[in-house]
């Protein structure tokens, strides 16, 4: 990799600063670096698959978002080119699917991590009950050292615009995952100055204008392209994920970004006004109700435990699966916010009853917890009294 000289390049320094405090990081590598001209590329899946082994044994935990799908399969139904028609772009990616998680899953076994696979697309993280399962699944995946290999659902997608569009999905995922990283794997080393080729922008802060240097040339499946990779970049840092775009094919490019060597160009948020443990709150609506807690429920759960069934006073307002609520003490103040991960009915009917209680007293069991830890965030005790009626 070349020693790029620019006026916004970091240093060494600044960017050991930015991933010291690193734990999570979703790794998003586009269609242009695994597959090209319909061929899957094994040696090139097989080097990521090492890198974020390593990754995984250094203590990080690693969600993918990878295309491909769509480049992958077009050959298997024996189009020319990677089509333009939103139908046999899907029936492509239905296709090159499976393909592309045989290869990761091979490539992967050798060094004896387990991955999963999820199709997901930008409705689920807007529908509050998919967002709290989507939340779930990953926070469990990656607490086994599993990876996670998402890819858009394109043979479901309605959005012809959406078909392939993994640039914007990573990004939504760095939120439901409350990732602290994301680095989007692209067939260049960055954005160049100049457009096309030459020295690479080391650092774009915040809106910072990329004007001359980012055209609006398309990959060659359709989608992607540099244009769409920065608009997820700063949609990562509108949530105060900092964002790396750089080479996919550079052996070892993972491991060098998280030891803050200078690769790639860094998009970093110029203002966070919120935690990174609060920001996927902000994809919520307001509190769609108010559970009181009594104090041996306010102690677990500013301890950092969830909020169990018998720790539970009462419930106001009605509220689905994974609605956002106030959780309020014995006196009405509310102390934390979080996403529910049971109906009113439900919480009122599990009131002061034990997690063994969930199966008999509903039906099911989601989770042991009414407001799972991972789905709270703490507040400053507002005053604010519960209605009495709602």
């Amino acid at each position: 990799m070349n020693e790029y000289q620019s006026p916004y390049q970091f240093t060494d320094a600044r960017r050991k600063e930015l991933v010291s405090g690193v734990k999570r990081i979703v790794v998003k590598v586009g269609s242009a670096v695994i597959a090209a001209n319909g061929k899957l590329r094994p040696k090139v899946i097989a080097d990521l698959a090492y890198d974020v082994s390593v990754l995984l044994h250094q203590g990080f935990e690693v969600v993918m978002v990878v295309s491909g799908a769509v480049a992958a399969g077009y050959s298997g139904l024996h189009y020319n080119a990677p089509p333009k028609s939103v139908v046999k772009r899907q029936a492509s990616a239905s296709v090159g699917q499976y393909k592309l998680m045989t290869l990761f899953s091979k490539a992967f076994h050798r060094h004896r991590v387990e991955v999963a696979q999820l199709l997901m697309m930008e409705d689920d993280f807007s529908n509050p009950r998919r967002f709290l399962s989507a939340r779930h699944t990953l926070q469990e995946l990656v607490r086994g050292a599993v990876v996670p290999i998402i890819n858009e659902n394109d043979a479901l997608a309605e959005d012809e615009k959406q078909i392939g569009d993994n640039d914007h999905l990573a990004a939504w995922v760095t939120n439901v995952a409350s990732a602290d990283l994301l680095v989007l794997l692209s067939s260049v080393p960055g954005i160049y100055k100049n457009g096309s080729s030459g020295d690479v922008i080391g650092e774009v802060n915040g809106q910072a204008s990329l004007e001359g240097c980012v055209t609006a040339e398309i990959s060659a499946t359709g989608v992607g392209g540099m244009k769409v990779k920065v608009s997820a970049a700063r949609l990562a840092n509108s949530w105060g994920v900092p964002t790396i775009i750089a080479c996919g094919k550079t052996q070892g490019i993972l491991g060098a970004i998280v030891k803050g060597q200078n690769h790639g160009t860094l998009f970093r948020p110029t203002q966070v006004e919120q935690s990174l443990d609060a920001r996927w709150m902000a994809v919520q609506k307001g509190a769609r109700g108010v559970i009181c807690v009594n104090q041996q429920g306010c102690d677990s759960i500013r301890d950092g435990h969830g909020l169990k069934p018998d720790d539970l006073v009462s419930v106001h307002g009605t509220f689905g699966i994974g609605a956002r609520v106030d959780l309020a003490d014995d006196a009405g103040n509310v102390f934390a916010t979080g996403l529910v991960s049971y109906d009113s009915t439900g919480v009122q009917k599990m009131c002061g009853k034990s997690c063994e209680s969930f199966v008999e007293t509903l039906g099911y069991a989601y989770i042991d917890d009414i407001v799972h830890a991972d789905d709270i965030v703490m507040q400053s005790t507002v005053g604010w009294a519960v209605p009495t009626a709602v």
